[in-house]
């Protein structure tokens, strides 16, 4: 009697083998793409970006996931959610199933081009695919993804750059007019030198209307010494970088001259005071003048300059980056005290990448963005505009003059600007590629691998390790 059940134990551990093996071999691949059977790893890691994709999504809808500690809470939360019309888990394979379709079109493309990859990246690949898999294994392996898989992306990515070399680079077949790339980037950069002058004291204070009118007659003062180089453009712009250092260690001077009193009930009151300090560029020093300060609370008046700005409205939005650069191969004289403020009206940029308007940020302020880029203001006539809490002394300079390809219009600037313009177009032809090809689901692997029950708490905090690992941080 033992022996028939020990055999019988035996058969049917040998049937679930099997049994096993067989559904493996039916789910190793999760869609056939034209002709292109795409591995189930491949899917699964297109499926782990779509999770994080659909949280994203959702958040932008309203969802909630600040209580999701666990991945058993994200499904929760998801398991009765829709985006777009369709279940969380539907989208989320759909999504998966798009980046194959798209991964397939890369390699399609790739070939039919007749490109390589060099030993370089094929290199490349093979180390970062053992990266990845020594920072990511233990959730891939239980996942179902290979090595293999993450080898095949990190190739298929190699193979997009060089089919973006091949359509939109410089020698493309789709490559962009270079004097278009030189238009944008002028109309889209302003080029600035300014002053900033605080109207506040050492203490952090708003200056009181005497104190406001000392920095006003301050600033006459710079305006009338830069007019003295007005027509020589070097002259000036070493001029103003004299007037930037001379205002900046003024600004540094204040907190260490104050004046320390008492007050009727002999509580110690400190009073900072800022000395009004004129020295030209041959190093004349005019007089020195006391001013005293006080807290903003105390004065009743309001501060110069107008308005305060307005929020931003949900038509459109302007924002600006900032670059510092430190040579000028364009013109004649130092820029390490110029800016390159990037334009960027986002609500075209909104629309195009799918996100919602946000409050506006100006360098240094609304006022003087607005000033510079108005087609109305002048180039090297040197501007006051008074804000609340700042006046700044702007000029505003032709970008055109350092247009050349050892300053601002190298390699890189002209290769930002091309994947600026064209990168999402490029995208969008990878797409249309990609719809051209009848995609036909495995069934059985998108029953077998269940989208919502990815361990996405395990992967978030892989990446955090990672990225902990890499910048020498710790968890």
């Amino acid at each position: 009697m033992n022996l028939i059940r020990k055999a019988g134990a035996a058969l049917l551990a040998l049937c679930t083998a099997v049994s096993c093996a067989a559904c493996g071999e039916r789910t190793a691949n999760a869609i056939k793409v034209g002709d292109y059977d795409v591995r189930a790893g491949i899917y699964l890691y297109y499926a782990t970006s779509a999770f994080g994709e659909a949280v994203e999504t959702m958040r932008k809808d309203g969802a909630n996931f600040d209580e999701c500690k666990t991945s058993a809470d994200y499904k929760k939360l998801m398991k009765n959610a829709n985006i777009d019309g369709v279940t969380a888990e539907q989208w989320i394979q759909d999504k998966a199933a798009e980046h194959c379709a798209t991964f397939v079109a890369i390699e399609k493309e790739f070939d039919s081009l007749g490109l390589t990859l060099t030993g370089e990246q094929l290199a490349t690949a093979d180390s970062s695919a053992a990266s990845s898999m020594n920072n990511f294994g233990e959730y891939f392996e239980k996942t179902g993804i290979g090595e293999q898989s993450i080898k095949d992306i990190i190739l298929n990515s190699y193979k997009q750059d060089a089919l973006w070399d091949a359509y939109y680079g410089e020698e493309g077949s789709k490559a962009p007019d270079p004097q278009e790339l030189y238009d944008y980037y002028v109309k889209n950069t302003i080029r600035a030198k300014y002053i900033e002058m605080p109207l506040k004291d050492g203490e952090g204070n708003l200056l009181k209307a005497d104190g406001k009118k000392e920095i006003e007659e301050m600033a006459n003062d710079y305006l009338k010494r830069l007019g003295k180089k007005k027509n020589d453009e070097k002259a000036l712009m070493e001029e103003f970088d004299f007037l930037i250092e001379e205002h900046q260690n003024y600004v540094t001077s204040l907190s260490e001259a104050a004046i320390t009193t008492t007050d009727e009930n002999g509580n110690t009151i400190t009073t900072p005071t800022t000395a009004k300090v004129t020295t030209d560029k041959d190093g004349n020093t005019g007089t020195t003048e006391a001013v005293t300060t006080a807290p903003a609370e105390d004065d009743d008046e309001t501060a110069e300059g107008g308005e305060p700005a307005e929020g931003a409205t949900t038509a459109t939005t302007t924002t600006t980056t900032t670059e510092t650069t430190t040579t000028g191969e364009g013109v004649d004289y130092a820029v390490d005290k110029e800016v390159t403020l990037k334009v960027s009206t986002t609500a075209e940029d909104a629309e195009k990448e799918d996100e919602t308007t946000t409050e506006p940020t100006y360098t240094p302020c609304e006022k003087v963005y607005n000033w510079l880029v108005d087609s109305e203001t002048d180039y090297l006539k040197p501007e006051l505009i008074k804000d609340d809490e700042c006046y700044y002394i702007v000029v505003k300079l032709d970008i055109r003059d350092r247009m050349v390809d050892s300053d601002l219009w190298g390699e890189s600037r002209i290769e930002n600007v091309r994947t600026t313009l064209y990168y999402d177009i490029f995208l969008e032809d990878l797409e249309n590629i990609a719809d051209g090809y009848q995609s036909v689901r495995n069934e059985a692997a998108f029953r077998r691998y269940k989208v919502l029950d990815l361990d996405y708490v395990e992967y978030q905090n892989a990446v955090m390790q990672s990225y902990y690992s890499m910048y020498g941080g710790s968890n």
